[in-house]
């Protein structure tokens, strides 16, 4: 059996991150130690400026200036690589490319144009957007803008896909509808995901976990299991309870989410 089957899809140890601030360093992550098994689906929540992205750049290798260390099945990361993918807040597509050219433009690999054209029109089927490949960005919604993106870093199938707020521009039931095509795409690909976002509710519905931030500097306060069937109802009273729970690390007395400001 390969040595990596065995490991986690991410371990994190003793991880800080500060930034260099007008003379200063500002201390953004603290001590975060944190693994995620391979075929997770993790949750992040936290107030904002708390860093949440900044974890998720770390990870992907965009960001190589921290103390502790990161491994991806088991290998250190030292920056990008094909086996991890991101799908960032804005969809980032490429106005003057159509749908399948922005897709393609993810390819990594040599190619002939057929074997390219055969990858992007698999992903164009797996987010349902195959009738859309000679269209233009312009001429998308905001949530089909959003399945190209996704479609272009899963175009390379790596193992494990980082979901930084993707749906947080999008209306409240285009949101809905994205968090259900996320979860198809998961099940049916089996890749690692984590996801941070606002939105305690999205977190529940989506995660098999939820990691609670505290305000900056960033720590674990809580990680959250989330025991419940799918598909998951918003309404059920244990989604409810678990709502609850996340809401508590939140809203203390010592701890006020609105004292972070960046």
């Amino acid at each position: 059996m390969n040595k990596q089957e065995n490991c986690n899809a991410i371990e994190i140890k003793n991880l800080n991150k500060n930034f260099k601030l007008d003379g200063g360093n500002l201390n953004v992550l603290e001590d975060i130690n944190l693994s995620v098994k391979k075929g997770e689906f993790l949750s992040i929540v936290g107030a904002s400026g708390c860093g949440k992205s900044t974890l998720l750049r770390i990870i992907v290798g965009l960001d190589k200036d921290y103390s502790g260390a990161i491994f991806s099945y088991g290998k250190p990361v030292n920056g990008p690589g094909i086996d991890r993918g991101m799908v960032f807040q804005e969809a980032r597509l490429f106005p003057w490319l159509t749908v399948e050219k922005n897709v393609e433009f993810g390819i990594s690999e040599k190619m002939s144009s057929e074997e390219k054209r055969e990858l992007v029109y698999k992903q164009l089927e797996l987010v349902e957007l195959t009738g859309f490949a000679r269209s233009y960005p312009n001429q998308l919604s905001g949530g089909m803008k959003q399945r190209i993106s996704i479609a272009r870093a899963l175009i390379n199938k790596p193992k494990l896909l980082l979901l930084d707020e993707p749906f947080g521009a999008l209306d409240a039931m285009t949101r809905i509808n994205m968090q259900q095509e996320i979860l198809k795409i998961w099940e049916k690909e089996n890749t690692t995901m984590i996801l941070v976002t606002h939105d305690i509710d999205e977190a529940i519905y989506l995660g098999d976990r939820v990691v609670v931030l505290s305000k900056r500097p960033g720590k674990i306060k809580k990680i959250i299991h989330v025991n419940l069937t799918r598909p998951r109802d918003r309404g059920n009273y244990d989604f409810t309870q678990i709502k609850s729970e996340i809401y508590d690390e939140f809203f203390t007395k010592v701890d006020n989410p609105f004292s972070c400001s960046m």
